[in-house]
C-alpha cells in the first residue's frame, strides 16, 4: 500500500523481530483482508544481529535484507510508511501515508544507537544500520591500502587504529572481527603495512557485557587479548577529534573511531503515556500493554518489562522472539472475549545468550550449560540461520560462511566507489 487505510483492528508498527514473529503467528480470525495492517518505513528489513560481518566482508549485505512483502502474504496487509505521532485517546496512529484508526496498536518499531555527546558526535561513526556497516567497511578498507600501499609511507599516527566505544555485545563482537580482520588482510597483502594494526575497545564500567552472567566478560577478556585487542575498561571517552581520542587521562591516535555504547528510542516511543527510562524504554505491564491504555502493546527494544524472575529483560532479539507469538495469543484470548484475569501474564523463559567473538570463536550459556570456542559459534551461527526470515536468506548467509575461505573478503583489496548504499558485488 501507498495510502493508509482508514482503520484496521489491529496496527502493527514495525516488522523487526518482535513485529515479524506477531505477524507469523496471527490467529486466523487476524488474517483476514483489513483486519491486520504491518506499517514500516522500510520494504527490506535488515538482520542487525550480523550486521559487523558485513562490516568485515564476511557477509553479502545482501544476505542480511529480507523483503517484508512475503512476510505479509497471506496474514495481513502492508503499508510503507512512517508512524509519526500518535493519539492513544481517539485510538489514531498518524503516519506519512496518513491517519489510521485501529481497535489494537503493536509498538515494535524497535530502538537505534545512542548518539555520542554533542562535543564529540561529529567524530565517531555510529554502528546500528547496514549502511554504518558498509562505511565502516570502506573506511577499514581504506585505511589498509593507505598503509600498505606504494604511498604508504606519507600517512599519519593511528591510520590502522580502530577504537571500538562500548562494551557490550555489539562493540565485543565489532573489535573481534575487525581483529580477525587485520590477520586475514596481513597474510593476504605483499605489502607489510607502515605500522602494526591495533584495535581498542572502551568500556566506561568496570565489566563488559555488565548485564550477562559474569562468565561472558571472563571469557570476552580471554580471547579479545588473544586477538590483540586492547581492552579498557573505566574508560570514558573525555574528548576525540580528528587523528585520535583522549579516554583515562591519555591522548591516543585513531583514526577510525566508531561509537556502539548503548540505545537509544525514537520520539514517538518517548512521546507513549508512562514511566520511561533515561534511554527512552515505556513501562508495560504483565500484558506486555501501556497500564493507562491496555490497548496498546509495545514490544521488543521500546518495551521496559519487569519480569517476576528475570528482573528486568534487556533489549535483545531472544527477547522480542518471544514477546511477538506471545502478544499473537493474546490477541487471540482478547477476540474471544477474556478478561484481563483470564489472560495469563507474558513469562519469558531464559534459553541462555551467546556472544561470537570472531569466525571461530563464541561464548554462550544455553539452558544452564556454559562454553566456549568452536562450539559455541555453531550455536551462534545455527540460531541465526534459524531466524533469518525465509529460506532464501539462511542459503545466502550460509553460503557466505562457507565461501570465506575460498572467495576472500567482500570489499577489501580494490577502491569502493561508495560505501553508503548496498551493493550487488
Amino acid at each position: 500500500m501507498t495510502q493508509a487505510p482508514r482503520k484496521a483492528h489491529v496496527v502493527v508498527v514495525g516488522a523487526g523481530f518482535a513485529g515479524a514473529s506477531l505477524v507469523r503467528n496471527l490467529p486466523s480470525t487476524l488474517r483476514r483482508r483489513g483486519q491486520t495492517l504491518l506499517v514500516d518505513r522500510q520494504e527490506e528489513y535488515p538482520f542487525i544481529p550480523l550486521i559487523h560481518e558485513v562490516a568485515v566482508g564476511r557477509l553479502h549485505p545482501e544476505s542480511t535484507l529480507s523483503p517484508i512483502a512475503p512476510l505479509c502474504r497471506g496474514r495481513c496487509d502492508f503499508l510503507k510508511a512512517e508512524a509519526q505521532d500518535l493519539d492513544p485517546v481517539s485510538k489514531t496512529l498518524y503516519t506519512s501515508a496518513g491517519p489510521i484508526s485501529y481497535e489494537y496498536l503493536v509498538m515494535a518499531a524497535g530502538s537505534r544507537a545512542s548518539r555520542p555527546p554533542e562535543a564529540l558526535e561529529e567524530h565517531f561513526r555510529l554502528f546500528w544500520t547496514l549502511e554504518d556497516a558498509l562505511r565502516l567497511r570502506s573506511d577499514l578498507n581504506t585505511a589498509w591500502r593507505t598503509t600498505t600501499g606504494p604511498s604508504r609511507g606519507t600517512g599519519q599516527p593511528g591510520d590502522l587504529t580502530v577504537a571500538v566505544v562500548g562494551g557490550g555485545a555489539t562493540g565485543v563482537e565489532l573489535a573481534a572481527e575487525i581483529a580477525v580482520l587485520f590477520q586475514y588482510l596481513k597474510k593476504r597483502t605483499a605489502g607489510k603495512p607502515r605500522e602494526a594494526p591495533r584495535i581498542v575497545l572502551l568500556e566506561a564500567s568496570d565489566r563488559l557485557m555488565g548485564w550477562l552472567d559474569p562468565y561472558f566478560h571472563e571469557v570476552a577478556m580471554e580471547e579479545l587479548s588473544r586477538l590483540g585487542v586492547e581492552v579498557r575498561l573505566n574508560s570514558t571517552v573525555e574528548d576525540a577529534g580528528e587523528s585520535g581520542i583522549r579516554a583515562g587521562g591519555e591522548w591516543f591516535p585513531a583514526c577510525t573511531r566508531v561509537w556502539a555504547a548503548g540505545i537509544d528510542l525514537p520520539p514517538l516511543i518517548r512521546s507513549l503515556p508512562g514511566d520511561h527510562d533515561p534511554s527512552g524504554r515505556v513501562r508495560v505491564d504483565a500484558h506486555l500493554s501501556l497500564p493507562d491504555h491496555p490497548e496498546v502493546y509495545v514490544l521488543g527494544d521500546a518495551g521496559l518489562y519487569e519480569d517476576p524472575r528475570h528482573g528486568q529483560l534487556p533489549p535483545t532479539a531472544s527477547v522480542a522472539v518471544q514477546q511477538g507469538p506471545w502478544a499473537a495469543r493474546d490477541l487471540d484470548r482478547r477476540l474471544r472475549g477474556a478478561s484481563s484475569e483470564d489472560r495469563p501474564p507474558f513469562d519469558f523463559f531464559d534459553r541462555g545468550y551467546v556472544v561470537s567473538l570472531g569466525p571461530e570463536s563464541a561464548v554462550a550459556e544455553a539452558v544452564g550449560a556454559k562454553f566456549r570456542g568452536p562450539a559455541a559459534q555453531a550455536l551462534y551461527r545455527s540460531i541465526f540461520l534459524y531466524y533469518l526470515k525465509d529460506r532464501r536468506h539462511r542459503f545466502l548467509t550460509g553460503a557466505d560462511w562457507a565461501m570465506e575461505r575460498t572467495i576472500g573478503r567482500l570489499g577489501f583489496g580494490t577502491p569502493e566507489p561508495g560505501a553508503a548504499s548496498v551493493e550487488k558485488s
